[in-house]
């Protein structure tokens, strides 16, 4: 709280002082993003704008919480402009590095595939990452079905509203998510841990490669990954980072090749299944399921792509 100013000014006014505290000790710097993310939202006119600034003056209260105290926004009208101030800190970031197009909740969060995929994030997060599950694998029976754009931006869509999340490339045989991440792929990955490169998971993450979200990349390219998947080195592994994030998601390659997605799923403890629209087959998606039941991994609902 800031406290009000003093002065025996014949022209001053504790309002003043007030106002000419906050922008002494750099508070108003500090509002100025959040309100025009209000603005640019449409949940603020200038009027209320205005009668916002001169009430946080008055009561000496952050920007947001003295346009909550008069009631001129909701609370979920300001999670959507906090939403959108850290997007727009990760297109900054991302801005400097060759990110594809394909990470839209980045590049495009107002388009209609961005809102399905926030609509993804909040079942996810009301039904998987509040109930205590840390894992989540993205599996599909083929290729082409959009895993790894799913699973990235759904790693991205969480990182947004403050979610800690890590995104694991598992799939070492065809890796995409450091094209997407504009990551060197010869970088030390999965591969590297696995191989014994690296002592430890954690070596090889690419911290804070957006707000909240850090990224495994696959690494440099294996001979035999089934084989590294399957070791304990893989689950322990796992199992160590899953107490270091809120979720952590693992891309993986298709099933009707290998059954790496399987062991990843396993390890991870649940598993998403992805369809595209006019390109999956029923059966291919039911043979999946019964796959990962008979892994021991639980399925905890399918995503049909459209995109």
């Amino acid at each position: 709280m800031i406290g009000q100013g003093n002065t025996t000014t014949m022209d001053s006014t504790p309002l003043a002082d007030a106002v000419a505290n906050r922008i002494d000790d750099g508070r108003m710097t500090f509002d100025a993003p959040i309100r025009d993310a209000l603005l640019r939202l449409g949940y603020l006119s200038e009027d209320q704008t205005t009668r916002v600034v001169a009430h946080q003056a008055e009561r000496g209260l952050d920007f947001d919480q003295a346009a909550l105290e008069l009631g001129f926004i909701t609370s979920e009208e300001l999670d959507r402009a906090r939403e959108l101030l850290i997007s727009s800190l990760a297109l900054q970031d991302t801005q400097r590095r060759d990110v594809s197009e394909e990470l839209i909740v980045v590049n495009d969060p107002g388009c209609l595939r961005s809102e399905s995929i926030r609509l993804l994030r909040t079942q996810i997060i009301a039904q998987h990452i509040r109930a205590g599950r840390r894992g989540l694998a993205f599996v599909s029976p083929i290729d082409g079905a959009g895993c790894s754009y799913l699973a990235a931006n759904l790693a991205a869509s969480l990182s947004q509203v403050g979610t800690k999340t890590l995104i694991v490339d598992a799939n070492m045989r065809s890796p995409r998510l450091d094209q997407i991440f504009g990551l060197d792929a010869n970088a030390p990955g999965l591969s590297s841990f696995l191989s014994l490169q690296v002592a430890r998971p954690e070596r090889v993450v690419h911290a804070n490669v957006l707000p909240n979200l850090s990224v495994i990349t696959a690494g440099p390219p294996v001979a035999r990954p089934q084989e590294l998947l399957s070791g304990s080195r893989f689950r322990d592994g796992t199992n160590t980072l899953l107490r270091e994030y809120d979720l952590v998601i693992f891309d993986t390659p298709a099933t009707n090749a290998n059954a790496d997605a399987l062991t990843v799923g396993a390890a991870a403890g649940y598993a998403l299944v992805v369809a595209r629209r006019n390109f999956s087959f029923f059966n291919d998606v039911s043979t999946l399921v019964s796959q990962l039941a008979s892994a021991r991994c639980p399925v905890i609902g399918s995503v049909l792509n459209e995109f």
